[in-house]
C-alpha cells in the first residue's frame, strides 16, 4: 500500500513538472469567421455558436474582434474624408473672387429705348 501511495506521489510530481509527458492541443471544431468589411447587415445575421451553457467564448470573442477591427476601419475612414472636406473648403474660401474683382468687370451696354429712336428710324425691338 504504501508502495502504491509512493508510486501515484511520483507520478504526480513527474506530471506537475512538465516531465510527465504533454497534452494534445485543443482543435478548433468551428469554421473560421469571415465578415471582411462588415456591413450592418453582416452584424446582425451574426450568430455564433452555442455551447453547454450560453455562446461558445472563443467565437464570440473573435466576431466581436473581427466587428471592432471593422468599425475602427470605418471610423478612421470618415475621419480622414472629414479632414479632406475641411481642407478643401478652407482653399475654396481662400480661392473665391473678391467683390474687387467682380467691380471691375465691364457693364453691359444699354438697349436704346423709344426716347432714343428718332421720326425716321424703326422701333428696335
Amino acid at each position: 500500500m504504501v508502495l502504491a501511495v509512493v508510486a501515484v506521489l511520483v507520478a504526480v510530481f513527474f506530471a506537475a513538472t512538465g516531465r510527465g509527458g504533454e497534452l494534445s492541443r485543443e482543435h478548433v471544431d468551428y469554421a473560421p469567421l469571415e465578415l471582411g468589411s462588415a456591413s450592418a447587415s453582416d452584424i446582425a445575421m451574426v450568430r455564433p455558436p452555442t455551447a453547454m451553457w450560453g455562446y461558445n467564448v472563443d467565437v464570440t470573442d473573435e466576431a466581436l474582434d473581427q466587428i471592432a477591427r471593422a468599425v475602427r476601419d470605418r471610423d478612421l475612414t470618415i475621419a480622414y474624408l472629414q479632414q479632406q472636406l475641411a481642407a478643401r473648403e478652407m482653399t475654396s474660401a481662400t480661392t473665391a473672387p473678391s467683390p474687387v474683382a467682380a467691380a471691375t468687370l465691364p457693364e453691359p451696354q444699354a438697349r436704346p429705348g423709344p426716347a432714343d429712336e428718332g421720326p425716321d428710324q424703326e422701333p428696335g425691338w
